[in-house]
């Protein structure tokens, strides 16, 4: 049996690329945040918890609800996020999973630094 040596490809011809054809990687691609927080205004009770929350007007007619008061029937979840205490503007939030009185499930959370109320637009659901 012989064994036959294989070749890795090498890496081609040069070429010469013309001054200023490379540009740098940041100028060229530009980045989308997806899922930022969108400030509400919320009810809260006595131990800071949601009680009721207006979310922004609706920009569809699919979410028509929003842009008014809906009472919150329950609080399904509920976590607590402290990160990144070494950067000037530390993260600290407490997350809520609710339920409005509409049957929708929503992400919300308070930055526990301003007072200010977020909601966390990627887990919007309706319950099943």
């Amino acid at each position: 049996m012989v064994a036959h040596p294989r070749k890795t490809p090498g890496p081609g011809p040069l070429r010469s690329i013309a001054p200023g054809a490379i540009t740098p990687v940041a100028q060229s691609l530009q980045f989308r945040s997806l899922n930022l927080p969108v400030p509400i205004e919320v009810v809260e009770d006595g131990a800071e918890r949601p009680r009721s929350i207006t979310l922004p007007p609706a920009r569809s007619r699919r979410l028509a609800q929003e842009g008014r008061s809906l009472t919150i029937t329950a609080i399904n979840d509920l976590w607590q996020v402290d990160d990144e205490w070494w950067r000037e503007r530390p993260i600290s939030r407490r997350y809520y999973q609710i339920t409005t009185q509409d049957d929708r499930r929503l992400t919300i959370f308070r930055d526990q630094l301003n007072a200010q109320w977020y909601w966390q637009k990627g887990g919007a659901k309706a319950v099943s």
